[in-house]
C-alpha cells in the first residue's frame, strides 16, 4: 500500500524532472552582471532579460509610467497610499536635485527628459528620427555655400548683358 508520504515524494520527483527539464530549454538573460560581467544566466522574461536586469519594468505605451495598484485586491488601499507617499518623496528628491544643478547641467538634464519621454518605442523612434533630420537640415542651411565657378561666369555674363540692353534702350532713335 503507498502512503501519501511517498506519494508526495513520488510528485515533488516529477515537479522536479519537469521543472529541469523545462528550465533547461528556457532563454536565459543575457545582461552583463556586477560581479563578474559574465552574462546573468537567469531565467529571462518575455523582454530578453530577467526580472533583475528590466525584466519588471514597463514596457511599450507603459514605458516608465506609474502602475497603480490593482483595485480588487485587498490592500490595494495601503498599496495606493505607499505609492503615492513613494512618489512625493521621489517628487521632492527630484526637486532637490534639481534645485542644485547649474545651468548646464540642468539644460543637459532637461534634454534628456526630452529624449526620453515615457510611451511606446515606435513613437519615441519617430521622434528621434525626426529630431536627427532637423537637426542634420539645420546643419546644411546654416553651412556657408561658395559660389560655384560657373555660375559666377554666368552671373558676370547676365550683368554685362544688362548693361548693353540699358545702353541700348537709353539710345533714342528720334533724336
Amino acid at each position: 500500500m503507498v502512503t501519501s508520504t511517498q506519494n508526495r515524494m513520488q510528485a515533488r520527483a516529477a515537479i522536479l524532472r519537469w521543472h529541469r527539464k523545462l528550465r533547461a530549454t528556457r532563454p536565459r538573460c543575457g545582461a552583463k552582471r556586477k560581479h563578474d560581467g559574465e552574462p546573468c544566466q537567469q531565467i529571462a522574461m518575455g523582454n530578453g532579460r530577467c526580472h533583475y536586469h528590466g525584466g519588471r519594468t514597463g514596457s511599450g505605451k507603459d514605458w516608465h509610467k506609474t502602475k497603480w495598484p490593482n483595485s480588487k485586491e485587498t490592500d490595494a488601499e495601503g498599496k495606493l497610499a505607499r505609492k503615492l507617499h513613494d512618489q512625493a518623496k521621489a517628487a521632492k528628491a527630484r526637486a532637490k536635485r534639481l534645485a542644485t544643478m547649474t545651468p548646464e547641467q540642468r539644460t543637459t538634464h532637461e534634454a534628456w527628459q526630452q529624449s526620453h519621454r515615457p510611451g511606446p518605442a515606435a513613437a519615441r523612434v519617430v521622434k528621434r528620427r525626426e529630431r536627427e533630420q532637423s537637426a542634420y537640415i539645420a546643419a546644411v542651411f546654416a553651412k556657408e555655400r561658395l559660389p560655384d565657378p560657373a555660375s559666377v561666369e554666368l552671373q558676370l555674363e547676365i550683368e554685362a548683358l544688362e548693361r548693353r540692353l540699358t545702353a541700348v534702350a537709353a539710345v533714342n532713335i528720334f533724336d
